[in-house]
């Protein structure tokens, strides 16, 4: 198989109206991509039995997995690697998308072509945010559509041959490289949410070599609606247990090294007064 999907699934029982609607929306468009295969990891308050039931609806080949309520970020995506190394070892890439995003016709051939072209282990499409700013370009706020129709036309429109420093999901890994680096650690990684993604980034440094000077890239080549409206932010996990692992698996120049991977100001400034911090 070329690409599998990952999602995790997790509807707020105080907000389920909201996040049911961000996913029947999410999947409805993601029907207009190449691949249509999806492993979804269950993280509540359905059972399995209730998702599959409303997966039905979508022309979509899923596959549910996990049931067990919300394990977290990490060992949920690892979960699902894991689940795709194992049943469907063959699998070229692997995404990673989110409830709140909609997606248009072949996003994903643009990335493809672009991991097939390019000795890269990750890319990332291009955004749009909920208040039409794309926050990796210096442009104007975009006027967002008034329906879901009207979607298309925008995300279609928004496409341009321009790749840049930057890390977003959606994005799309090569399954052999991010299997090398491990995926994400839980053994490290063992809060539900936040230095997830800093893990793989740093993971992906390391095995090109820091030599090489690699950074990840957004390639606007296809773009798609990310709300970035951080779902899980009410749940009120805490953010330090995933962070103390980032510190005990790669140390001080991992944490220095993150600023200067990410191209965003507040992560650059995040990272080094981290860095910094750890000298007074």
């Amino acid at each position: 198989m070329k690409l599998i999907h990952t999602l995790l699934f997790l509807l707020r029982p105080e907000k389920f109206s909201q996040d049911i609607d961000l996913a029947k929306t999410c999947l409805k468009s993601l029907e207009k991509g190449s691949h249509k295969t999806l492993v979804l990891y269950n993280q509540g308050p359905f059972s399995n039995e209730e998702l599959e039931d409303f997966l039905r609806q979508f022309n979509l080949d899923c596959i549910v997995i996990g049931g067990t309520g919300n394990i977290g970020i990490a060992a949920g995506r690892q979960r699902s690697f894991q689940f795709i190394w194992d049943n469907h070892p063959d699998t070229v890439f692997i995404s990673e998308i989110h409830l709140d995003m909609i997606f248009t016709h072949h996003w994903e051939d643009a990335l493809l072509d672009f991991l097939s072209s390019n000795n890269e282990p990750v890319v990332s499409a291009g955004i749009i945010d909920k208040s039409g700013r794309l926050p990796f370009l210096d442009q104007e706020t975009c006027e967002m559509p008034s329906d879901f129709k009207g979607y298309d036309d925008l995300l279609l429109g928004l496409r341009c041959d321009r790749i840049i420093h930057g890390f977003t999901h959606p994005c799309i890994h090569k399954s052999e490289i991010i299997r090398e680096i491990g995926g994400y650690n839980t053994q490290f990684l063992e809060g539900k949410q936040c230095f997830e993604d800093d893990s793989l980034l740093l993971g992906y440094y390391y095995y090109y070599g820091t030599k090489a000077d690699w950074h990840p890239k957004v390639n606007f080549n296809s773009v798609v609606y990310h709300a970035v409206a951080l779902q899980r932010l009410d749940l009120h996990d805490s953010i330090m247990p995933n962070y103390n692992g980032l510190v005990k698996q790669y140390g001080a120049m991992g944490i220095k090294n993150l600023s200067h991977l990410h191209k965003s100001a507040w992560h650059k400034r995040f990272f080094i007064d981290k860095y910094n911090e750890m000298f007074v």
